[in-house]
């Protein structure tokens, strides 16, 4: 295939072109002459997958011959050269013996790191092992690093680093990194002194990993060995080739890794061929983005070389700058997009390294029922048996919350292998209104079988939920395949049913079968996971479970093409836009590294951060010079303004210093057909002209309809927000309350009622504070299952419990009889409408008189709040005195007060005097013949106390699209 030659045979293909196309137009260009046998011994090694399968996809198109070996050179780790070259080691294996190293770190020195960071490090040191062993850097070498003037984090890291060096020993079992290394030794050992004779070629790579450059080297001095050298900048002039030679201040060029392969192969710039005679596309965009991203101390050839570039308006045809103002709007113009491609025909490939822009292209395609052919897939932690598993991991260890047993019980994969699937639902539908009302929050086995208790037809069902969630809250430290086994025998039994053998629907379909591998390859290497605890176990498996991906390459649109940047810089599309151009995501800011800086990792002879920015500038030239670009951005963030890619500002700062060249105008042209595309969008998704805002309602249903019965709170409620009343009184619209009760102040001040409640009744000492305390201890206790606010509320009440008792002692002097929670009811015969009441205390006095106390925890009203809108103490007093309480009789009431359960012991006074109960009743009655009237609106936030106040039905009354400041609509219903 090669003719001989003292030199090494170093091809490119350039920016612009297609490069599988152009390896196979190439490699049929010179094996024209070769037998079909001589062909079908041509080894081709490329770098992933999906270039793999294209090139053979182009193979299979025709014409008929026997088809080269095309292989990837990460399986050389698996390539079974030697005896002497053991297999290696299964990553999962290692990771879990480097995380009983870590656990071992964190308990030595606890101020390394959280707990919770266990298996992220041990992530991170699994990654650190497989670049040292890639790079051929040993221990040695970092032990050896001068870490005197570092920080004293370094230098624990730099001890602990130690640790790892059992792991490079050459007589334990290799990592994959460190095998793919010993292959390539010993394959480029046994080619010095038996080269093949059959045509390798390296394609696609740019030798950016140590090993791989390792192996470019070995194939370079091969007869016939050939590297084919993708994206290769044929216009950087040998100036600036000759300037990149030093990794810290060049590391980020595009061509920088071709310029390290230069020096390590030894070839210059004029020994690079073009490979094929395919043409760039757009061959004046390459020099001008050649010219933009040339490394900063020369960024001064811009003034030089920039007039021969043209008229920058040719040069800048069929791209397009789309700047939106958020990533919404940047996401539904590039779907626009999309859609207009399937359209036209065309093949459209969306680049990014942004997966939250490219999940909501997904979704806005979704509108036109078209689903992208995403390279990335879905990950498994958030498909239906990841998260199932998930949940199920989480249970162990921690008591069960409603919250966590409804997730479960609600899940698509529950029960998933019976007929009866819909009495499951029923049951779980009626259980959760049963929690949500009555609790508790932490439901157990003996929560379920007496809710179950009452009908025959749920005990069955109450029964297999009781026993699988029985003893989940006591699980402890246990071995990891322990653990395993535990998870998931429980997620089987859940996905089965009642009674049912084998797992329901976990591990069907492609998510399923993704996860049952995971599941099984955890198992396989439990033994190296050791002892942990719940928490710890469900981390990990949260850990290992996020690396899956599940993914379908027949599902997706065959037009249109979602891809990472590294599948993107093998493939062709006919239109090609690079999403969420910011800083940021073009390049990714480098992930922390909590083992070495910076200035470590040179002197050890790591990869430096900016690797991964000069591999991100050679996506992003490969990409943009493609016939028809986007390049689109969002110019804020949900949280603040963004900032565009360096790359982005060097061309548009490049296009706007060039006017003679016309580069302002490209420019313009550029963002005008960007702002076009996303006038489009927004009108798409802009209601309609005809959509109108709701007015303020002010519904006005039948007199019949109204309510006849109100409690004295809800007198309250009547005048401040009217529309409250119609919705949960005439339309039987009650809040739901929140399926997992949380420790808020309304439970405070229920737990408080309760305990003055039973201290006032059992008729203790006023003074009695030990009494008090108690009976406080044990309410706590009971009501409040959160330890820490129960230790919480319990130390603010022993403080208010303290005034309580010594006022209690003055409040006892004036009553000899004191009656709580005492309910009555008052009928107001001119309305016909019936109030209602639960009064905290009523103390008689020798005269027979009344005295009433209402308990506040929280804020007590003010005289004038209580005489226009906070009626309840004056409209008790008004029942007392009209007989409303049995077994009270209508007495006179010689006082009425608020009580605060505050330190302060505060009290504040009901205005009696002003508002005699004749008065009072006067203006009840008055309030309610208003509500009795056809006309009268029971209008939507009437007179609340703030315009901040939140309302239970303000999401039904569409409350938002007015405000307070508009007038109300009153409706008349029939």
């Amino acid at each position: 295939m090669f003719d001989p030659t003292t030199t090494p045979r170093i091809f490119c293909e350039p920016c612009g072109v297609d490069y599988a196309k152009g390896l196979v137009t190439g490699l049929m260009a010179r094996a024209q002459h070769m037998p079909p046998e001589d062909f079908a011994r041509v080894e081709i090694y490329v770098n992933t997958a999906r270039m793999q399968r294209r090139i053979r996809a182009m193979f299979d198109d025709g014409p008929a011959l026997l088809l080269p070996r095309i292989r990837l050179v990460t399986d050389l780790a698996r390539d079974p050269i030697s005896k002497d070259v053991p297999p290696a080691i299964a990553p999962l294996q290692r990771r879990l013996e480097l995380s009983q190293l870590v656990a071992q770190l964190l308990q030595s020195e606890p101020d390394l790191a959280p707990r919770a960071a266990l298996y992220d490090l041990s992530d991170s040191l699994a990654s650190l092992m497989d670049e040292m062993q890639g790079e051929g850097v040993s221990p040695d070498a970092i032990a050896k690093l001068d870490v005197s003037d570092q920080s004293g984090h370094w230098a624990r890291a730099q001890k602990f680093l130690t640790i790892i060096a059992q792991f490079f020993d050459t007589t334990t079992q290799p990592d994959t990194e460190a095998r793919q290394r010993l292959v390539i030794e010993t394959l480029a050992a046994r080619w010095a002194d038996a080269p093949p004779d059959h045509p390798v070629i390296v394609a696609g790579s740019t030798g950016s990993r140590g090993a791989t450059a390792l192996f470019m080297q070995a194939v370079a001095k091969l007869p016939q060995g050939a590297i084919v050298l993708p994206g290769y900048d044929t216009d950087l002039p040998d100036t600036v080739w000759s300037a990149m030679d030093d990794g810290l201040t060049h590391e980020g060029h595009p061509q920088y890794r071709f310029k390290r392969l230069m020096d390590l192969i030894g070839f210059g710039p004029a020994d690079v061929a073009r490979w094929s005679d395919l043409a760039p596309q757009r061959p004046a965009r390459n020099r001008l983005v050649s010219l933009s991203l040339r490394p900063a101390p020369v960024t001064n050839q811009w003034l030089q070389e920039g007039p021969d570039l043209g008229c920058l308006i040719a040069a800048t045809e069929g791209l397009t700058l789309l700047e939106a103002a958020s990533p919404r709007a940047e996401a539904e113009a590039i779907a626009l997009r999309l859609r207009q491609a399937v359209q036209d025909g065309i093949t459209a490939a969306l680049i990014s390294p942004d997966r939250m822009l490219t999940r909501q292209v997904t979704a806005a395609l979704d509108r036109w029922d078209i689903k992208p052919d995403d390279s990335a897939g879905t990950p498994l932690q958030l498909s239906p048996p990841g998260r199932f598993l998930r949940h199920v991991a989480d249970l162990f260890g921690t008591q069960l919350t409603g919250e966590a047993l409804l997730t479960l019980l609600k899940h698509p994969l529950c029960h998933s292998d019976n007929a009866d699937r819909g009495d499951h639902l029923r049951m779980t539908h009626d259980l959760e209104l049963d929690l949500r009302k009555y609790g508790p929050p932490f439901p157990t086995a003996d929560t379920l079988l007496g809710w179950a208790s009452t009908r025959a037809d749920r005990q069955p069902w109450a029964q297999w939920v009781a026993e699988l969630v029985t003893g989940l809250d006591t699980v402890g430290d246990k071995h990891l395949t322990d653990h395993l086994d535990a998870h998931l025998t429980l997620a089987e039994s859940f996905c089965a049913g009642p009674a049912l053998p084998g797992a329901g629907g976990l591990w069907d379909e492609a998510a399923g079968r993704e996860a049952q591998r995971i599941c099984t390859d955890l198992r396989t290497h439990a033994g190296a996971g050791g002892v942990m605890s719940p928490r710890d176990y469900a981390a990990l498996f949260g850990k290992i479970l996020s690396a899956g991906v599940v993914r379908d390459r027949d599902a997706g649109h065959p037009q249109i093409l979602i891809w990472g940047t590294l599948e993107a810089r093998v493939q062709g599309a006919d239109l090609t836009i690079l999403g969420g151009m910011n800083d940021g995501v073009w390049p990714e800011a480098p992930a922390p590294d909590p083992w070495l800086n910076r200035m470590m990792r040179a002197q050890a002879g790591l990869l430096l951060p900016e690797r991964r920015v000069g591999l991100s500038a050679h996506d992003y030239q490969q990409a943009v010079a493609g016939r028809e670009v986007w390049i689109t951005r969002a110019k804020r963030s949900s949280d603040a303004e963004t900032i565009p890619s360096r790359w982005l500002n060097r061309l548009t700062n490049l296009l706007g210093g060039l006017p003679d060249q016309n580069g302002p105008e490209a420019l313009d042209r550029m963002q005008a057909r960007g702002a076009a595309w996303l006038a489009m969008a927004a009108k798409l998704s802009a209601p309609g002209a005809d959509v109108a805002k709701v007015k303020r309602p002010a519904p006005c249903p039948p007199v019949a309809a109204r309510p006849n019965r109100f409690s004295v709170t809800q007198i309250k409620t009547l005048i401040r927000d009217p529309y409250a009343i119609y919705a949960r009184k005439v339309l039987r619209l009650d809040p739901l309350d929140p399926l997992t009760p949380s420790a808020d102040a309304p439970l405070r001040g229920v737990i408080i009622h309760g305990i003055l409640e039973e201290f006032v009744r059992q008729n203790h000492a006023p003074d009695d504070l030990d009494a008090l305390l108690a009976i406080a201890t044990r309410h706590f206790t009971e009501k409040c299952p959160w330890p820490t606010h129960r230790a919480q509320w319990m130390a603010r009440f022993a403080l208010a419990a303290d005034a309580f008792c010594k006022a209690e002692v003055g409040r006892h002097a004036l009553s000899d009889t004191r009656l709580v929670e005492q309910e009555g009811k008052l009928l107001i015969p001119d309305v016909e409408v019936t109030l209602t009441c639960k009064a905290d205390r009523i103390d008689l006095t020798p005269s027979g008189t009344a005295i009433l106390y209402d308990y506040k925890t929280g804020t007590m009203p003010t005289k004038p709040q209580q005489e226009k809108f906070d009626k309840q103490l004056l409209l008790e007093v008004a029942m007392v005195e009209r007989g409303g309480f049995e077994g009270v009789g209508p007495v006179q009431v010689d006082d009425a007060q608020f009580v605060s359960i505050k330190p302060d012991a505060k009290t504040v006074l009901a205005p009696i005097s002003d508002n005699p109960t004749d008065t009072t009743m006067a203006e009840l009655t008055a309030l309610f013949e208003h509500w009795r009237r056809a006309d009268s609106g029971y209008t939507a936030r009437y007179a609340l106390f703030s315009k901040k106040d939140v309302g239970s039905y303000d999401h039904l009354s569409r409350f938002g699209e007015w405000d307070s400041s508009d007038p109300a609509q009153p409706q008349v219903l029939t």
